[in-house]
Parts: structure tokens; sequence; C-alpha cells
């Protein structure tokens, strides 16, 4: 799965509205600029090695304990919640799991867990790294907003195909590195805004 088709990815490059001669270079577009743009907006690797995504997928977290009875996750949107462990000894042992009935998902879009009134466990503690969270975020259904972000920027890195390499291989007869932030135009990084993470601008 992307963020868009190559298909989607035609409807910025006339030129490519028709025939699939270019499908290949077009799908590593997408999967360059969909790393690039999950990147800009704070979205870590699921696992070690692996391209960052805002693709729906299933991570496991660890955060400093809040205090009190409000937690927020740090990759949004939040869809379902797999486990929650509070411990304050980094043990994560089955003693320290919260209770799912302990708590609800008040708020998806912005990470939002609140331990419920009559939880017993009483409120998040406040160690470092006491929080380990299991659970699935980023987007199964992709927002309009950022399929236009993508699909202009594969047009604009189309356009730079000669001066970029979007794998191991040279792409357009040139190699000279990976896509990244940088290269994403501003009227993707523009769209881009209401979709960037908390850590985006103060990395964890």
């Amino acid at each position: 799965m992307a963020l868009i088709s190559t298909s989607e990815a035609k409807q910025m490059i006339p030129a490519l509205s028709s025939g699939s001669t270019e499908d290949t270079l077009l799908t590593s577009l997408i999967s360059a600029v969909g790393a690039a743009m999950a990147a800009w907006c704070g979205y870590p690797s699921v696992s070690a090695g692996a391209a960052p995504t805002m693709e729906s997928a299933t991570y496991t977290r660890y955060q400093d304990g809040p205090g009190e009875r409000l937690l927020v996750l740090d990759v949004w949107p939040v869809t379902s919640i797999t486990s929650i462990y509070d411990s304050q000894d980094r043990s994560y042992r089955a003693s320290d799991q919260v209770a799912s009935g302990d708590f609800t998902l008040v708020e998806g879009e912005r990470g939002l867990v609140e331990l419920d009134w009559d939880a017993s466990h009483g409120s998040w503690s406040t160690a470092r790294r006491a929080i380990k969270s299991t659970y699935v975020a980023g987007w199964a259904t992709v927002p309009e907003n950022l399929k236009q972000a993508a699909r202009i920027a594969v047009r604009a890195l189309y356009d730079k195909r000669q001066t970029l390499s979007f794998t191991s291989q040279s792409v357009g007869g040139a190699s000279v590195g990976l896509v990244t932030p940088a290269d994403l135009p501003a009227e993707t990084k523009q769209l881009l805004a209401p979709y960037r993470l908390p850590r985006a601008l103060v990395p964890v």
C-alpha cells in the first residue's frame, strides 16, 4: 500500500496519462515521497531499518510517564490500542499491564488516552520510559490533502528525475542520494503542516 497509486500520480503528470512505461519509476517515486513526507511530519520507523510511513501500522513505543490521568501517544491518528504497560522500573512485567477496561482512547486524532474515573490504575507514573504502548496508528484511509501533497511532490521529483536517486540503483542515469524532506516542494509542506506530529518539532 502507498499514499497514492501510480494512476493518482499521473493526474499531475499529463504526459503519462496513458500507458505504463514509467510505472516502475513512479512506484519508486511514490515510495520515496511517502517516506520523506513521513519523516518531515515526525513519524518514526515502525521497526529498525524501516522507512517511516504515514500509513496505518502497528507501533510499540516507549514514553516517559506523564503523571495524572491523561496520556498522549506520540504517533497519530490512533485507531486501536493493543496494550499499555506502566512500569516504573522498565521491566514491563505482566503485572505492569494496565487493564484495557481502565482507560479509554478519548481522541484518536491526537492520540489522547485517559484513565477512566473508576480505574484501578489510579494515575500514570512519572518515571522515565515507564510507558510501553502497542497500538495501531497512521492513515488507513488517506485524506485527500495528503494525497494531493504526495501528487505534487511526485510531480516535482519526476521533473528532477535526472538528478535524484530513489532506490539503490540510479534513476535517469544519475545517483546523487536518497530523497529527503528537503527535496519536498514548499506546496507539499504547506499541505502537510496540519499533519505534523509534535515530535517533528521536538524530536524524541
